[in-house]
């Protein structure tokens, strides 16, 4: 039986008010868990009914308009578009369970709709080619752009990691789509024994680069998420994902496997990710592909998968698999918010 503040919880987050009343409140606590109540509020005659006119952007774009705002992201020209969001197409039925498997197939239908192409697969879609042109001892990642704020925002989020890690030397760190590895660097410059995982060789060659020049305990990995490098069970002190993990599309069986490469004291941190507050037109669902006009212009040119979730949704997937979250904000830099999960028990 859920409790009175989950119903509070459930009508805020779907439907986007109040309870009627405390015999409202009270007739869905029959609900064994959030995740039934949520599942019978997206079903709802309310939730179905509001849904366009609540989510759909008053600066709406098509999908048949996407080539043109692609072509515009390439050029620069983002001020035609700052504002737009996507509108989802008429086959598109947001009352479908978010838990379910047909709820995954719409969004891999949407993911071929915005793309323009067809069967996702992790190696190929979520390549990044020009890597392979960038420095990756002197001027990688954020130091490529010579823009000092973005810098300073990504130095931010390495930082606060860092600082929520509670890593000592010794411990061993597990980075998923860690990319150039700049925060897996620092760990390993730390005293840590680490670990790196991406989908693209040309990242793992210049973790490597790195990891040869520093003379660090810092290996790449080719994997996809929940690889494991160490080949044992319950080996690490800390997983963290810096900006990936909203490309994980099966991250609810994912979770659980983190569970099981963790030390019983380790922990994981989510950092850098579109963590959404309520629904929006941007993303108007529990989870699924972000809708702003420049996330759907990087899909249709690169193929990437683009997910975002809602706070709440996220949090009570990780307590599914056994943890416990603590947020920690940081005003300064968006990248910086940090999501501590520990495990329960």
């Amino acid at each position: 039986m859920i409790s009175r503040d989950d119903v509070i919880d459930g009508y805020r987050e779907i439907l986007g008010r109040e309870p009627e009343n405390d015999l409202v409140i009270d007739h869905h606590r029959h609900f064994e868990t959030r995740t039934d109540l949520f599942a019978a509020l997206l079903q709802s005659d309310e939730f179905r009914g509001g849904f366009r006119t609540r989510f759909t952007s008053e600066k709406a774009i098509t999908l048949d308009m996407l080539d043109e705002v692609a072509l515009d992201f390439e050029k620069g020209n983002h001020d035609r578009w700052r504002g737009h969001s996507l509108s989802l197409p008429d086959w598109f039925d947001p009352t479908l369970d978010p838990w379910g498997a047909a709820y995954r197939d719409q969004m891999l239908k949407l993911w071929e709709a915005i793309t323009n192409r067809s069967g996702y697969q992790p190696a190929s879609n979520e390549d990044t080619p020009e890597i392979a042109d960038l420095d990756a001892t002197f001027r990688p990642a954020f130091y490529a752009s010579g823009d000092t704020r973005f810098a300073g925002g990504q130095l931010m989020a390495m930082g606060h990691i860092l600082m929520r890690s509670d890593i000592a030397a010794g411990q061993r760190v597990l980075e998923y789509g860690a990319g150039f590895g700049l925060t897996a660097l620092s760990f390993g410059r730390l005293g840590a024994k680490v670990d790196t995982v991406d989908i693209n060789p040309a990242f793992c060659r210049a973790v490597q680069t790195a990891a040869d020049r520093y003379q660090v305990d810092l290996t790449p990995h080719v994997g996809e998420f929940g690889f494991n490098p160490a080949g044992i069970p319950n080996a690490y002190d800390l997983i963290f994902f810096y900006e990936s993990f909203h490309h994980a599309l099966d991250f609810a069986p994912l979770l659980p496997r983190l569970r099981d490469l963790l030390t019983p004291t380790g922990k994981v941190i989510l950092a850098g990710e579109p963590i959404f507050d309520a629904l929006c037109s941007d993303l108007p669902y529990l989870w699924g592909f972000r809708l702003d006009w420049e996330n759907v212009a990087v899909m249709r040119i690169r193929g990437w998968l683009e997910l975002g979730f809602q706070k709440n949704f996220l949090i009570g997937e990780f307590a599914r698999a056994g943890f416990e979250c603590a947020e920690h904000r940081d005003p300064n830099s968006h990248w910086a918010q940090v999501y501590e999960f520990r495990q329960r028990g």
